[in-house]
């Protein structure tokens, strides 16, 4: 199970990030606390950079290639981070961190090209973003997401770059035709088309004439809602899970799964059941995605045939030793410990699948010939977050993930 590309697994609890290629380990980012909400943004071809992260102890955005690493001053703690089509300029919201309430209103961008940064505020309450091209003019736009009330805010990224010292206050043109709950943001460069996940199903927008204007919601084709969204770079759609079933947070054995698929551009919907239980995030490439679905009953990865909306395979997987209880909220620790879960990725030139085992310290590489193991020297507390960092032909998402 070789691969010319290599594999990121950042233990975001013990503040190290690992590159794994051919079998083989090193630590490729020391003394780092990846922003775990943020994740990791892939960054476009042509880049001054491969990949991207928010370091949450250190406050900086960290940028990384082949031969080297650097440190960008950004606000934390770090909610989201987006990036625009060129993969110059990288926006940074900023959310909770380690506090019950949002308290921090500063947003970051930086410039890859001169490693500069600059501040300002918004308004308080951990705004997704995406940067979509403007429909009049073309010029990018910082699109913020806010929540309770609903609100999408536009500002373009010329002025944003242009504000001075001391975190000024800046304000663009605001709409207020978005639900209160908004969770995942996408946003396709071709069409410049945003989609934000919300109880109303797939908002969508864009910005015309520096104006954020509503193009129509896209209901869930089932029961429930998706509140993580991909961008699916080889057809331009949000892809998500929607989950339904028991309302109770402690009943997610009993939660529904369902990978959606909706083109952004006509609402056109694909939707394919997935097994019950606790599915977390997902991966993409070409034609495929992939889940991992956790239950009492065991693990689970499910490949699923885009093209065809199906599922193509189910592979167990072995359990996590400390995994979820039934009855408990899935996201608190038990007995004590952090709360364990998986994150998972495909490589895109081979297909390879690779998932962690929260708490264990292990990453399981599943491909055609079988299962195998690579173990690391940390525990991957919350299941760590994993990039295959040579990308392929295509970039997936502009937004972390």
């Amino acid at each position: 199970m070789s691969s010319s590309t290599p594999l990121l697994a950042a233990d975001h609890r013990a503040g190290v990030v690992y590159e794994i290629r051919d079998g083989s380990r090193r630590v490729a980012v020391a003394d780092s606390w990846l922003a775990e909400h943020a994740g990791f943004l892939r960054l476009p071809t042509g880049a001054a950079g491969r990949w991207a992260f928010a370091d949450d102890r250190g406050g900086a955005l960290v940028v990384g290639d082949t031969d080297a690493v650097r440190r960008i001053p950004i606000a934390i703690p770090a909610e989201h981070l987006a990036c625009d089509p060129s993969g110059r300029h990288v926006v940074v919201t900023s959310g909770l961190g380690m506090n019950e309430e949002a308290w921090s209103d500063l947003v970051s961008v930086v410039d890859l090209t001169t490693d500069s940064s600059v501040r300002f505020r918004v308004r308080t309450g951990e705004p997704g973003v995406v940067l979509a091209p403007d429909q009049a003019s073309g010029e990018p736009t910082i699109v913020l997401r806010h929540r309770e009330p609903g609100t999408v805010e536009a500002l373009p990224l010329a002025r944003a770059l242009d504000v001075g010292a001391h975190a000024p206050v800046l304000r663009g043109h605001l709409l207020d035709d978005l639900a209160a709950d908004g969770h995942g943001d996408v946003m396709d460069p071709g069409s410049g088309v945003v989609g934000i996940a919300t109880s109303r199903g797939l908002e969508r927008f864009v910005v015309d004439a520096g104006l954020p204007r509503a193009i129509g919601i896209v209901p869930w084709p089932v029961h429930g809602r998706a509140y993580y969204l991909r961008l699916a770079g080889d057809t331009g759609s949000a892809t998500g899970i929607v989950r339904g079933g028991a309302a109770s947070p402690g009943a997610w054995p009993e939660w529904t799964n369902t990978f959606v698929e909706i083109d952004l551009a006509s609402g056109a919907t694909r939707s394919v059941p997935l097994p019950p239980g606790l599915a977390f995030r997902f991966a993409l490439a070409t034609g495929i995605a992939a889940v991992c679905v956790i239950h009492p009953d065991g693990d689970v990865v499910v490949v699923i045939d885009r093209a065809q909306a199906r599922v193509s395979r189910i592979t167990p997987i072995p359990a996590m030793t400390h995994p979820p209880r039934a009855g408990q909220l899935p996201w608190d620790g038990v007995d004590g410990r952090p709360a364990q879960r998986r994150s998972l990725a495909i490589d895109p030139r081979t297909g390879t699948i690779a998932v962690t085992s929260g708490g264990d310290g292990t990453i399981l590489l599943l491909d055609d010939e079988g299962i195998s193991t690579i173990e690391l020297p940390t525990p991957l507390d919350e299941g760590g977050h994993l990039l295959w960092a040579g990308g392929g032909d295509r970039i997936d998402d502009l937004v972390g993930r």
